[in-house]
């Protein structure tokens, strides 16, 4: 039962400073301004923390809170919705659906742990808003020329900034006679010319991860502000970890796509592959960040080696085998007993 009297947490605001601000202009960095979806990331995550504010409400908590933060996720809306761009009023529509199931799922989940809930909501949003294109007359075809369009724009942003990037680097002739740094260089401008298609198929995925972490920071920021508990805090990353039970969703991607007779099914696959690729990547990067934990001096520097053999291409891929391997392994708690 959430206790209104608990003191407020007085974990610093050192490291959620920097991860709001960090997420406040990722859209704006070159190639992420391609691969995220919502380029409002403000729009998206006051939604989120109105969610909190009305359920901390609902539980006992303080009803100004409640009414600051709804205010806040309605100006933002307003604001974002008075620029008329189609790609701004999907985000609009995105975020609030997103906000009212992490709500519904805040309001229905026992659970303490802030991952199931933001997970659910996430995924009950995605389905929600794919039956709502669907049943709109013509609201698939909009929905494609939209993205479609956004997309195209976005994309050849990015690759005219990486050709003129490029002219500053090859002004020298050494530079432009070295074929070897040529063929680099023409490599990484195909895969910026290709990144609107890349980010076509994984939208869906991408859109999850974004809003996961629009929640995440929603909910520690409740939870800075208000004595009001919706389950525990954000823990520190050497100690993230899921249910084991999640390796399913990897699998099932797997078989998706990678099954010449689902072939249709292949999309929801690679979806697939990449959410939950993502939260086991990070669960790698969890297990790495606890073995260079201060005091395990030789685990400390066999992680560091693995570290930078990690630091090259497929560094994701490589961490999120970590994670996975950790599923069965268990190694932050199969070697504590020794170490402690």
């Amino acid at each position: 039962m959430t206790d209104p009297t608990a003191p407020v947490s007085r974990r610093g605001w050192w490291w959620l400073g920097l991860a709001v601000i960090a997420y406040s202009i990722a859209a704006d960095l070159p190639i992420a301004q391609t691969l995220l979806p919502v380029h409002r990331p403000i729009a998206l995550m006051l939604p989120a923390l109105a969610a909190c504010g009305v359920v901390g409400w609902w539980r006992g908590g303080s009803l100004a809170l409640a009414v600051v933060t709804v205010a806040g996720a309605v100006w933002s809306v307003w604001n974002t919705a008075q620029t008329g761009v189609s790609g701004d009023m999907l985000s609009v529509g995105w975020s609030v659906l997103a906000g009212a199931s992490f709500g519904l799922s805040l309001m229905a989940s026992r659970s303490k742990w802030f991952l199931g809930k933001g997970v659910v909501a996430v995924l009950a949003a995605l389905m929600l808003s794919a039956l709502l294109v669907v049943l709109t007359p013509s609201g698939l075809a909009a929905f494609d020329t939209t993205v479609d369009t956004v997309l195209a724009v976005r994309g050849n942003a990015d690759l005219q900034n990486w050709r003129v990037a490029r002219s500053q680097m090859t002004r020298s002739s050494t530079t432009r006679s070295d074929s070897a740094t040529v063929a680099v260089l023409d490599r990484f401008e195909e895969n910026v010319t290709d990144l609107p298609r890349l980010a076509r198929a994984v939208q869906p995925s991408l859109l999850a991860l974004q809003t996961l972490v629009a929640m995440a920071i929603a909910w520690a920021l409740f939870h800075r502000f208000s004595r009001t508990r919706l389950g525990d805090e954000l823990g520190r990353l050497r100690d993230f970890r899921f249910n084991d039970h999640w390796i399913w969703s990897v699998i099932a991607g797997l078989v998706l796509a990678l099954l010449p007779a689902l072939e249709s099914l292949r999309p929801l696959g690679i979806n697939l592959l990449v959410f939950f690729g993502a939260l086991y990547a990070m669960r790698g990067a969890a297990v790495l960040a606890w073995f260079l934990r201060p005091g395990r001096a030789l685990l400390g520097l066999i992680g560091g080696v693995a570290l930078l053999l990690l630091l090259r291409d497929g560094a994701a891929i490589a961490l999120g085998l970590v994670g996975l391997g950790d599923t069965w392994a268990d190694w932050r708690r199969r070697i504590r007993p020794a170490v402690s």
